[in-house]
């Protein structure tokens, strides 16, 4: 019985989890999404903004990879990425149960 109860409650972890995904995903790139909004602000202040954000998120990008494979922090950066997309998950399910939409 309490392995039936653990994996109940995997599941359910994971079903928020992917709840979670979908809904930044739904954010990010549908009708006036994030991506869209931020894209179009960056578009008005010229090339030159575009090739700052560029050359940032390349920048962040390598530090990141870089401090990933240095350290033995990847198993706390994943549970925490988890866990923030299993709380995510809660935000938008009830999001979704009360408004009827993410």
């Amino acid at each position: 019985m309490n392995r039936l109860l653990r994996d109940i409650g995997y599941f359910f972890i994971l079903a928020l989890m992917i709840i979670g995904i979908t809904g930044v995903i739904y954010h990010a790139i549908g009708n006036d999404g994030w991506i869209e909004r931020f894209f179009g602000s960056v578009l008005d202040h010229g090339f030159m903004a575009i090739v700052l954000i560029v050359l940032g998120v390349l920048l962040i990008g390598w530090l990141a990879r870089r401090w990933m494979i240095a350290s033995q922090a990847n198993a706390l950066f994943n549970d925490f990425l988890m866990y923030a997309m299993v709380a995510l998950g809660v935000l938008f399910l009830g999001r979704l149960l009360m408004y009827g939409s993410l």
